[in-house]
């Protein structure tokens, strides 16, 4: 008995000074360097305008605030500042983006980007983007549409013409709810069907009126394996609601 309560003491001891040593680092769980078309005529929404260069990555901070992150540019030397994002994607709150948007110029913004994220105390987490390589332009999607229970509605639209996608990508939707570009209420990510059912509970009566659909058409490298993220392009196609549920 002595030598189990013995055991159990140096075990429980152990583990104090494990948990006592041990710091919660920063983690950067994922990034990304890639073209986003926008449409020209939602600004008063906050949307960005035309085709714009999407660089973040999502932080996951230590033990101490975060007080610096910078991203460079490994073929071209350019060197951005990423803060965190006050239009985080839901569920995402630690996002730490390149804000406002610059306009695409592949001689700048091609390439592999290294993310390095500082707290106060000096710690450092480092990581990498996919090579990101396509100058090319994502399609929007056309011709989207609300139908059945409208607080409940299945949404549907129509693909880009295979012949419009750029080479070498892999083609996935995504389909946000947004009061403005700052106000994302649901995410459906990496739909590969062209409909998608909201679910109940998401939408109240009151939201019918101002709630815009944000559907996106996402290119992903498909020569890519080993990165978790080969983002390349994106389109973001907007439609109100009320409009798609033809009221």
């Amino acid at each position: 008995m002595a030598k189990k309560i013995l055991s159990l003491t140096l075990c429980l001891f152990f583990c104090m000074v494990t948990a006592a040593l041990s710091t919660d680092q920063i983690k950067i769980q994922f990034s990304y360097a890639f073209c986003g078309a926008f449409p020209d005529d939602l600004q008063h929404l906050g949307v960005p305008k035309g085709n714009v260069f999407q660089l973040g990555a999502l932080v996951i901070p230590g033990d101490f605030p975060i007080t610096e992150a910078t991203a460079k540019n490994l073929q071209t030397g350019l060197i951005l500042k990423p803060t965190s994002s006050k239009g985080s994607v839901a569920g995402l709150p630690n996002l730490y983006e390149v804000e406002p948007q610059p306009p695409f110029d592949p001689s700048k913004h091609l390439g592999v980007w290294e993310i390095r994220i500082k707290d106060e105390k000096g710690n450092e987490a480092v990581t990498k983007t996919h090579k990101f390589e396509k100058e090319a332009k994502m399609p929007f999607v056309t011709n989207i549409k609300a139908s059945g229970n409208p607080l409940a509605p299945t949404i549907t639209w129509l693909a880009p013409n295979e012949k419009d996608i750029p080479e070498g990508c892999r083609t996935s939707y995504e389909i946000r709810l947004i009061k403005n570009f700052d106000s994302q209420f649901y995410r459906a990510p990496n739909l590969t069907e062209t409909k998608h059912q909201i679910p109940e509970g998401k939408l109240k009566s009151g939201d019918l009126s101002d709630t815009y659909i944000r559907l996106i058409c996402a290119c992903w490298d498909k020569d890519d394996k080993d990165h978790p993220l080969p983002l390349e392009l994106w389109s973001n196609t907007f439609r109100p609601l009320k409009e798609a549920l033809g009221k």
